[in-house]
């Protein structure tokens, strides 16, 4: 503060702006590394193939059998027949 006035200093003002930038900076890193956690955690829930199967086995037993027909030959009956 200055003596002469009770005012601050002109290097107390830029103090105390850059502490309240560096408070802003913490926060700001902490809900960046928040959404992250939350956007890994999401991601591998989604992309966990075997939650999909233990949801809905019966369209994947139908999914299997069809890939399977259609790499058999799809039903068509052999050259010559």
């Amino acid at each position: 503060m200055s003596l002469l006035d009770g005012e601050p200093t002109a290097d107390e003002l830029e103090a105390a702006e850059r502490a309240t930038l560096a408070a802003d900076v913490d926060r700001a890193r902490a809900r960046v590394t928040e959404s992250l956690s939350t956007l890994g955690e999401e991601v591998a829930r989604r992309g966990d193939w075997r939650g999909w199967v233990r949801a809905r086995p019966s369209l994947f037993i139908v999914g299997a059998a069809a890939v399977g027909f259609l790499l058999g030959g799809g039903g068509r009956r052999p050259r010559g027949s």
